[in-house]
């Protein structure tokens, strides 16, 4: 009988065995609020309830699954509010639960435009699947519980295409890869994010990954393609991995020998792929991108800096020059859409068993606001914004509480806060060792660093900064321990004479006395 439950639509669980998932404030890294549990009906409103501030709110998700209509109603009630949603490491979201992940995002702005925000780090796990029609081992039912089955089915379906067709301000819930995906993977399997191709192709972020050591012509054929793989890829019948769309991708060049070009413009490396297939027999589709020297400090960011251009051009010629489009793109796309995210897992636990220092992590309670480590946004400062003995957390929460205020510039040596527009600045940031600016993700993309002032380093005689350095080297003196500095994401660095040991800080601490040991930090004068 369909009214005793004969009938499971994606884990259509009776509240009478399933415990409701828990939602609460939590304190893990990243996370202002979990959801942790089996879902069951009336977990959505649990999040109805809760204080978004006007940079919204970061929600964790730890659930197997549960009731696919829940799931579908946190879906819609985390789309509607400026909810970003998050998989961390070792946790799972999985069968309903990865429908309420698919609603992360946030309006930002005075604008209100929507920004999608929904990440997950490596070692986490989310998986999805088709919807499941589980009838009892019986050989037979009546017509009437048949029809009954069929249109439940329909409207699971229909929920699906609810959520592929959400879309606002160019951002889309669902890709249509993960569509396919999604309706392709029977209820027993599962298919999960497991690769930098997959989080392309299904336009889901991933945070806490390792950045390459440096940029080659591998590193700008690895960007052009997750670029052409996210905005210029179609739907393509048949295919159950996204390593079969990346291998489309090259059949513009069959041989496998791939064009790519890298030079050196000023401060700036350029790089070109040619080759992209058209239909057109007697041209083909060339990808170019520009990317600072300065990449490594926004490797992390949860924006997209770069631009990358595609531009038609005749087979044979060069282009650079013509007509493009041009698509966003952040810095993890410079890792091959083949790598695998629990093999970064793996990594990142091998760093972190090397404990970090704590100046060096992310500070929580950055909300909506992203950290731009090391830098100092010229102008726009607000009258009266400059306040004193302040954290980091307590500065960004003063600036989401004043009108006007989308960034701040916050001094963690002297632990003094400046409250900044924007808008009213000159929209360059200078190198300041002993500072960070945190700015609103909407904003954030306006900003670039000012190559054309030189940075300074400045050095103190027996004094030292605090911690566990990020990197120990040796160098024969402090001018070579400064080379390595600046070959590095390096902000400071301690230089002992007696054992020509070089410490390296990617975030230094206010520096002390410290006998023998010679402290150096960078500034790059604002003009």
């Amino acid at each position: 009988m369909i009214s005793r439950c004969l009938v499971f639509i994606l884990f259509c669980l009776a509240a009478t065995v399933a415990k409701a998932a828990d939602v609460f404030p939590s304190n893990a890294e990243g996370c202002d609020y979990h959801l942790r549990g089996q879902i069951v009906s009336g977990d959505a409103e649990k999040l109805r309830v809760l204080p978004i501030n006007s940079q919204g709110i970061t929600l964790c998700l730890d659930s197997p699954g549960g009731s696919f209509a829940e799931g579908k109603r946190l879906f819609d009630t985390i789309w509607d509010q400026d909810i970003a949603t998050m998989v961390r490491s070792g946790e799972r979201c999985e069968s309903a639960c990865s429908l309420a992940f698919l609603g992360g995002s946030m309006r930002i702005g005075t604008a209100v435009i929507r920004f999608q925000m929904r990440s997950l780090r490596p070692g986490g796990k989310l998986g999805f699947h088709s919807p499941s029609l589980n009838l009892p081992n019986e050989n037979s039912y009546p017509a009437s519980e048949v029809q009954t089955a069929f249109a439940i089915a329909l409207k699971a379906a229909e929920s699906f295409f609810d959520i592929k067709l959400s879309e606002e301000h160019d951002v889309e819930a669902m890709t249509d890869f993960l569509y396919q995906r999604i309706l392709g993977t029977r209820p027993e399997n599962m298919f999960h994010i497991e690769s930098i191709g997959d989080a392309v192709l299904a336009n889901i972020t991933v945070t806490g990954l390792t950045p390459p050591a440096s940029i080659t012509e591998r590193e700008i054929a690895n960007i052009c393609d997750n670029a052409y793989a996210a905005n210029l890829m179609d739907g393509r019948p048949g295919y159950t991995t996204s390593s079969q769309y990346y291998d489309e991708i090259l059949i513009g060049d069959p041989d496998g020998d791939r064009k790519v070009v890298l030079t050196r413009q000023g401060e700036d490396l350029v790089g070109k792929v040619f080759n992209y297939d058209t239909p057109s027999k007697f041209s083909a589709l060339g990808c170019s991108v520009r990317i600072s020297d300065d990449w490594k400090r926004f490797w992390d960011t949860d924006y997209s800096p770069l631009s990358v251009r595609f531009e038609q051009y005749s087979v044979g010629d060069d282009f650079g020059d013509g007509e493009a489009e041009e698509f966003s793109a952040p810095y993890w796309y410079l890792l091959s859409a083949s790598l695998k995210l629990d093999q970064q897992a793996e990594r990142n636990v091998a760093e972190q068993n090397a404990s970090a220092p704590a100046s060096a992590t992310a500070a929580s309670g950055e909300g909506g606001f992203v950290r731009l480590s090391g830098y100092d946004l010229y102008g726009g400062d607000l009258p009266d914004g400059v306040l004193r003995n302040m954290s980091a957390e307590d500065c960004i929460s003063s600036c989401g509480a004043r009108s006007g205020c989308d960034a701040v510039t916050h001094d963690r040596w002297n632990r003094i806060c400046i409250q900044k527009s924007v808008g009213n600045s000159n929209g360059r940031l200078y190198l300041l060792s002993k500072a960070d600016t945190y700015v609103q993700r909407a904003a954030a993309g306006s900003l670039k660093p000012n190559l054309s002032v030189p940075v300074q380093t400045f050095t103190k005689q027996n004094k030292g900064f605090p911690g566990q350095p990020d990197e120990s080297l040796q160098a024969g003196s402090a001018g070579q321990c400064e080379t390595l500095c600046t070959e590095r994401t390096c902000l400071g660095f301690n230089w002992s004479a007696g054992s020509g040991r070089c410490d390296l800080f990617a975030r230094p601490g206010v520096y002390s006395d410290a006998e023998g040991i010679v402290a150096g930090f960078m500034v790059q004068p604002a003009q």
